[in-house]
């Protein structure tokens, strides 16, 4: 599993238990079919070669098997190959399996319990956000849970896909998953049901916060919903979070764009690769308008957050706040194949109404603001019987100091020498979580280090949210 960054992992996890899988937005299903032939197609001899190879495999190669699902598996590993080969990060190749956790991703609406996670290898799920009005939150799950079971079954046991796969299951089943909460152990009983994803918003004085997950099929009414509750509510400015939403359809983004944009501005402009141009421009708008719009934008905001970003900048004077953003200047379209997988190809490049790219620099926010360091970092895994002491030295112990200066205890160095200091407050956090107060790093108190910066972001995002701080700032100045 590649590692992510806490604060990726916190604002906007990579593994969800109702699936988010955000690729670039612009990126959208087409029903064309690909045969094999017409323009670009291989030649008779290619194919021939191709075939030779495999057959080769099948039938005198050491390890091959003459089976059907071998063949299957010959065939989808010489399209990947040859799409890897392209060394576009965004090209890839879709097994039927994939391309159908690729579409649930982009529905706003589909079934699980509502909770965010993060894998911490042998030591078990780390929950890092409840989702509001979800089954999880009404079982009451809390982020920073890790959840160590799923209907007695040890998640140790399990594939990531077979995991995901048990705890989904059907709309209005039960399933019990076993979560580590600080020294407790529960066994939560949840509901499974049908969970909106992408919006949600709440007031701050006369400031609406609207918190945009991503640009899916269903987030055009659902911010609509949101939008009017921040109307009746007095709203006169507006702050929308797009921190970690990494994109979704080109239709949601237009959508979007037609609550804040007048009609016949320009979204963003497309270049194929014959250098023809399109213009996408708003066909409606604006539906909302406010004193001030501020966007919250990190490294997590990519492809349609950069587009609409940009759009909303130069055509309604948004002020940007947070870290640069992805620098995603690029979209991709999705076709389907005869296998019933599909090839998900880079066909366009954008820039913004007035020319701007963003690509591979990102967008530089007008007040960059960073948050803890700790939120930046990966998290901290130890394997089993590993462990750290005074006078160690490691790279993984710069984790610890950052992770134990978020959480409040008095540290005195950043570079992965374990001080006397650093030992002293590694045991008053034992101690606190009702651990053995030895002042030993291991792989358990490594779990729960984790699992308390976790609990504390999600739990007092006022008091540690900078990022927002400064953008409620420039929502309520004159």
């Amino acid at each position: 599993m590649n590692k992510k960054n806490i604060g990726k992992k916190i604002l906007a996890a990579t593994f969800i238990l109702l699936i988010t899988v955000f690729i670039f937005g612009l990126g959208y299903i087409s029903g064309t079919l690909f045969s094999g032939s017409g323009k670009g197609s291989g030649t008779p001899a290619d194919l021939n070669t191709l075939d030779s190879v495999k057959s080769l495999l099948r039938t005198d190669f050491l390890y091959g098997e003459d089976t059907d699902k071998y063949n299957e598996k010959l065939i989808d590993d010489a399209i990947r190959g040859m799409v890897n080969a392209q060394n576009d990060p965004y090209t890839q190749y879709m097994s039927k399996e994939e391309l159908d956790a690729f579409t649930s991703s982009l529905d706003a609406s589909i079934v699980g319990i509502g909770v965010r996670y993060s894998e911490l290898e042998d030591s078990g799920i780390l929950v890092s956000e409840v989702l509001e009005n979800s089954p999880a939150e009404a079982a009451g799950v809390q982020a920073g849970d890790i959840i160590i079971a799923v209907d007695g079954r040890g998640v140790e046991t399990f594939e990531s896909q077979e995991l995901l796969d048990s705890i989904r299951g059907l709309e209005g089943t039960d399933v019990v998953i076993t979560v580590q909460r600080g020294s407790e152990k529960k066994d939560i009983k949840i509901t499974r049901g049908r969970i909106s994803t992408t919006c949600s918003s709440r007031m701050d004085g006369k400031v609406g916060i609207l918190t945009f997950n991503s640009f899916s099929d269903g987030s055009v009414a659902e911010m609509k919903l949101h939008l009017e509750k921040l109307q009746a509510a007095g709203a006169t400015s507006l702050i929308i979070d797009l921190r970690d939403n990494g994109g979704g359809y080109v239709s949601t983004l237009d959508g979007v764009s037609a609550f804040f944009m007048n009609k016949g501005d320009i979204i963003m402009r497309e270049t194929d690769r014959y250098g023809y141009e399109t213009i996408d421009r708003c066909k409606s708008g604006p539906a909302y308008s406010y004193d001030k719009i501020v966007i919250l934008i990190n490294g997590g905001s990519a492809s349609c957050s950069e587009v609409f970003t940009m759009a909303m900048i130069e055509n309604c004077g948004a002020i940007t706040v947070g870290d640069v953003s992805y620098g995603k200047g690029v979209a991709q379209v999705t076709r389907m194949l005869k296998n019933g997988g599909a090839l998900k190809y880079t066909d366009l490049a954008w820039i913004s109404p007035n020319g701007v790219s963003v690509s591979g620099s990102g967008i530089k926010p007008d007040y960059e603001v960073r948050l803890h360091e700790a939120l930046y970092m990966s998290y901290l895994t130890l394997e089993d019987g590993e462990t750290y002491q005074y006078d160690s030295v490691s790279e993984k112990l710069i984790n610890m100091q950052q992770m134990l200066d978020f959480l409040g205890y008095d540290i005195d160095r950043f570079d992965g020498y374990f001080s006397q200091k650093c030992a002293t407050a590694l045991t008053a956090f034992q101690k606190a979580n009702g651990m053995e107060a030895n002042g030993t790093l291991d792989q358990t108190t490594a779990m729960r280090l984790n699992s308390a910066v976790v609990t504390a972001w999600a739990l007092q995002k006022d008091k540690y949210d900078v990022q927002m701080h400064k953008a409620l700032e420039i929502a309520r100045s004159k």
